[in-house]
């Protein structure tokens, strides 16, 4: 999802990227979800107190605009809101969602679902050596850890 956001994010002027939304849950870290989502989009801090203030913002905000959004690794994100809102947007906006539930692009009928095959433990490793050592296999005195945080 970073790597496709990075391609093509510097044709839209009104754009979010949200990672680790594994890690927020419960209605107010959904709405906390939709405020960083406005605030990205606008370019100024927002607060919602309900689903519906951010439906209505979004209405009169983004009404028209060619938007950019992608929500990474969303766990059951409740994506009626923007799912609803789609249709506000100019054309040729893209909305990417990432999510493990199988069923989730099914409900919205998503335009597209491209199914992700898990990497084995060889690519695993050089994606970490990549990140962590900037280099596609870690340094000899990192392997053995590497190796194991891999195997987590």
């Amino acid at each position: 999802a970073k790597a496709i956001y990075h391609q093509i994010h510097g044709t839209f002027t009104n754009k979010s990227f949200i990672e680790d939304n594994g890690q927020v849950s419960g209605i107010r870290g959904d709405l906390r979800l939709l405020e960083q989502l406005l605030s990205d989009v606008l370019n100024t801090k927002v607060e919602i107190d309900s689903f519906e203030m951010g439906r209505s913002m979004i209405r009169e905000k983004l009404s028209g605009k060619r938007v950019l959004i992608v929500l990474d690794d969303v766990p059951k994100f409740d994506a009626t809101l923007l799912w609803e809102c789609r249709h506000w947007f100019r054309r040729g906006s893209v909305i990417i969602i990432t999510t493990r539930p199988v069923n989730l692009p099914r409900i919205y009928q998503a335009d597209s679902v491209f199914r992700m095959i898990p990497m084995n433990r060889n690519e695993s490793l050089e994606l970490l050596s990549w990140h962590a050592f900037r280099e596609a296999k870690p340094k000899q005195d990192y392997h053995f850890l590497a190796e194991r945080v891999v195997a987590y």
